[in-house]
């Protein structure tokens, strides 16, 4: 009977650890999606002054060659009337930057504006090589290289288009001059994009890998106090996540010590994984967990209430005692419950509150139960 038991809790460790390895391919790290990268204002301040060093220097070229530069079409006057407004428009993204650091359509926007900037800059320059095509390059591997592949391929499809229609508006002067070494010139310009993209490849790839490293508790498989950290703050300057409620969960296992010293840490660390195991399979998959501590989890439920927080904790209490008794160890699950904004005017404030009042309740009532900030452990 023993034997059989021991063989049944191996088989039940190795589908812990294939569902584990599955959930470190398809937990949300960035946002964790696509910490992928999320550029720090530092970052994108950088971005944008280059902007606006490309954007002087454009004006410098118009009004150096003076209306010889420029074609009958245009004048100086209006080159340096939109160069101005691109201008304006780079300072006031600046200026959203440094207050909503983390705002994919900005980024998105920008980089439209971008390739509307330097195809007007090619449509109005005299000369057939303009160095506009080089600013498609730029939009192509600046954008690529610091977030990803599908930035990447939405900047070479915007560039491509674009310096398809430039050619196609100018394409009896581009026929004129028409020679080898134009195709050549083409050529290499395909290759040094079709290279870029590998090297963006392998770049996302490195950085997927080195997130996973930094951000996913190596024995849960969950989210690890430093990505935990990184996510709170994301969520909090979100502007998607402004105005909206969100649950704040603090699981605290009762009498995890007795079980290593009982049991083992081999035990120990079982008991840790199949508690992940339930935690997540009792939330959504937009719901962010993460190991809080030697033996805590922390969850966080974006536009949930404290009745559905209650919910979800007692499902999760039911799921790990049914665990524990199946497997005769001997453990509980205590769970406070804190909401934003109710318990606080941020959701760093909300989870000190929590870790207070579980905190309160172990000394007072010895743990156990549901427990909501500034009430009494509800009996589970």
């Amino acid at each position: 009977m023993r034997n059989a038991r021991d063989d049944k809790r191996r088989g039940h460790d190795r589908r812990v650890g294939e569902r584990r390895r599955n959930w470190n391919h398809k937990i949300d790290i960035g946002g964790l999606r696509g910490t992928q990268h999320l550029p720090t204002w530092e970052d994108q301040r950088s971005q944008y002054l280059t902007r606006l060093l490309f954007c002087g220097l454009a004006v410098a070229y118009f009004n150096v060659g003076g209306e010889a530069q420029i074609r009958p079409w245009a004048s100086l006057w209006l080159v340096n009337v939109v160069m101005s407004l691109y201008a304006v428009e780079i300072l006031g993204f600046m200026w959203h930057a440094q207050r909503q650091p983390h705002v994919p359509w900005r980024r998105r926007l920008t980089m439209w504006v971008d390739i509307a900037a330097a195809s007007f800059s090619a449509l109005a320059d005299a000369t057939l090589s303009t160095p506009a095509f080089l600013v498609f390059l730029m939009v192509i591997l600046g954008n690529g290289m610091r977030y990803g592949l599908k930035s990447f391929g939405e900047a070479a499809i915007g560039s491509f288009a674009a310096s398809i229609v430039i050619i196609w508006l100018r394409l009896p002067d581009y026929l004129a001059i028409f020679s080898v070494s134009a195709i050549f010139f083409l050529v290499f310009c395909a290759i040094i994009v079709l290279y870029a993209y590998s090297l963006t490849a392998k770049i996302e790839r490195a950085r997927a890998k080195l997130a996973h490293e930094r951000n996913i508790d190596a024995l849960t498989g969950v989210l690890n106090r430093r990505a935990l950290n990184e996510r709170v703050t994301q969520l909090c300057q979100s502007s998607t996540g402004h105005g909206r409620e969100a649950v704040v969960l603090f699981a605290d296992l009762d009498g995890f010590k007795n079980v290593n010293d009982t049991h083992g840490h081999h035990v120990g660390d079982r008991v840790l994984v199949a508690v992940a195991e339930r935690i997540r399979e009792s939330v959504r998959s937009l719901d962010v967990v993460a190991r809080y501590g030697g033996d805590e989890f922390l969850l966080i439920l974006p536009n949930a209430s404290p009745e559905g927080g209650e919910v979800v904790a007692r499902r999760i209490r039911r799921a790990i005692n049914e665990w524990a008794q199946t497997n005769r160890i001997e453990f509980n699950v205590s769970i406070g419950i804190g909401h934003y904004p109710s318990h606080g005017s941020d959701l760093e404030s909300v989870i000190a509150s929590v870790d207070k009042a579980m905190y309160r309740s172990k000394v007072e009532h010895g743990g156990g139960g549901i427990l909501h900030v500034c009430c009494d452990p509800v009996p589970a």
